[in-house]
């Protein structure tokens, strides 16, 4: 009986999932956001701008991204960044070094640099790009509901991405469909992205090693079911 508990333990304990984002507001990272800025002179319409990343592929170029720190805000080894669009994290060598002992989603890691008071510190933009990740959302075990703006207007049945595209074109862009409560089959991955809203996730053992990583934000994921 004792062994049968502890293998159910530890299911459990893996089946714990994160959501993994930049803090924001707190002592440490300062009370500013976004916590770095653009230069000025930046040519945000060049080929190789940070406008051109994209959450849909790796880029075929090498992305100039440099930042100044905020007025307030302090290094920490992830950062707050409000320029890139698409899906990643302004993150330090510290937490590069855990993310390379983990098994994460595709990504690659781009040179960064941010510069406070004429000294540059050395940063990376890791980049997530996941093709695969629609097919691990369970439309039909998941949760959706419709908003217009912040009121809710109450659920509605999804079962594909094509279905989800059809309602919403029905709707037109004042109410949008959200996916409030999400299954996935289990993506065997320490860290994975919702390939709707981009929320990351990230496991229980993972968590872990990011005990000291400073700037991170990290709750538990009450909304995500993996089965």
């Amino acid at each position: 009986m004792r062994l049968l508990e502890i293998a159910k333990h530890k299911r459990l304990m893996q089946d714990k999932f994160y959501i993994l984002k930049p803090a924001v507001d707190t002592k440490e990272t300062g009370h500013v956001f976004p916590a770095v800025e653009s230069y000025d002179d930046y040519d945000f319409n060049s080929s190789n701008s940070v406008y051109n990343l994209d959450s849909d592929s790796f880029p075929d170029f090498t992305p100039d991204i440099r930042f100044k720190l905020a007025k307030g805000a302090k290094l920490c080894d992830i950062m707050g960044q409000g320029t890139i669009s698409a899906c990643g994290l302004l993150i330090s060598q510290n937490i590069k070094d855990v993310f390379e002992k983990f098994n994460l989603i595709p990504h690659k890691y781009f040179d960064a640099t941010i510069e406070d008071i004429a000294v540059i510190h050395k940063y990376f933009w890791v980049h997530f790009v996941w093709e695969d990740g629609i097919k691990y959302l369970d439309f039909e075990n998941s949760k959706f509901q419709i908003k217009r703006a912040s009121k809710d207007l109450g659920d509605v049945k999804i079962e594909s991405l094509k279905d989800l595209h059809s309602k919403q074109g029905e709707l037109g862009f004042i109410k949008m469909i959200q996916n409030y409560e999400y299954t996935f089959f289990n993506p065997k991955q320490d860290l994975f992205i919702h390939p709707l809203n981009k929320i990351i996730f990230i496991s229980e053992s993972l968590k872990t090693k990011m005990s000291d990583i400073s700037g991170v934000e990290l709750t538990f994921s009450e909304h995500l079911k993996v089965v």
